[in-house]
């Protein structure tokens, strides 16, 4: 069974995109991970401090390692004074549908 999280994260009012900017460098870590079956970061449209980023990987412990490699350190390092408070995460249960890796 795959391993998914919904992350809200809201940032300082007038830091969205540079909180964006971090996710998705960071997110490129994990273009050679095969354990990473999605890392999508998305922006709702009606508010303007929070983003959204969903998080499918093969399993819990491939997403600790991944979070847990030294390369990633700088962009949380950067990414935590942006923001109003910790990361919301709501750990999900696939039960099917459509994804880019069909997982």
């Amino acid at each position: 069974m795959s391993y998914a999280l919904l992350n809200r994260l809201t940032a300082k009012p007038g830091q969205r995109q540079a909180v964006v900017q971090h996710l998705l460098e960071s997110g490129r870590l994990f273009d050679d991970n095969a354990a990473c079956l999605l890392y999508l970061v998305s922006e709702p449209s009606g508010s303007p401090d929070d983003i959204w980023v969903v998080d499918l990987w093969t399993t819990e412990e491939e997403h600790t390692r991944a979070l847990q490699a030294p390369e990633m350190r700088p962009h949380v390092e950067a990414t935590i004074p942006l923001l109003e408070g910790m990361p919301e995460q709501i750990e999900m249960l696939p039960r099917g549908g459509k994804s880019p890796s069909g997982g």
